[in-house]
Parts: C-alpha cells; structure tokens; sequence
C-alpha cells in the first residue's frame, strides 16, 4: 500500500510523501537527517516521543504504537501533524 495524504495536514501530499519515506528510511538517512527527526520527534511528542519516533519511522499502526507506549492515538495523531507541519520546508532532507 502506498501513502496516502492525510487530511488535516496543511501540507500537499508530495511533501507529505516526501517526509514520510525520509523518515521511513532513518537508518538509510545521513546523520544530519537523523538528528532533525529525532529532534522533532522530542519537540513535537514531548513525553511520546519515542513513540511518536516508532509513527514516523515505522510501519507499525498508531493504534499498535500508543497501546505499547501507554498514550492515546488522539496525542500522536496531533504530534505526526505537528511534526509534518514542522517539518523545515526550505531544506527537506535536513
């Protein structure tokens, strides 16, 4: 299955597509870019973001991650458009 836009999020679905295999490729990904999502991990997920690191940077569902890390979906759900929405727009790749 491939992504899909998510409603909501104030930016259009080729930067969210764009942001979401950079994250999916973390591993992959040069230092720099690394430390931007972990960054914006903590800044956006605040206590959820180890969890919200796992919704960015996974496949995993919302719902499998929150039960796992004891948050609700509701609160990942508002950090993964506050991560996108934060997302440096001027320099995607970090």
């Amino acid at each position: 299955m491939g992504f899909r836009k998510l409603r909501g999020v104030s930016l259009p679905e080729e930067q969210q597509g764009l942001i979401r295999y950079i994250c999916l490729n973390y591993d992959r990904a040069p230092e720099r870019t690394r430390e931007k999502i972990r960054r914006l991990c903590d800044t956006c997920g605040g206590a959820a973001s180890e969890a919200l690191w796992e919704v960015m940077c996974t496949k995993r569902s919302i719902t499998a991650i929150a039960q796992a890390h004891y948050v609700s979906e509701s609160t990942l759900y508002r950090a993964r458009k506050h991560f996108y929405e934060s997302w440096d727009r001027r320099s995607p790749h970090g």
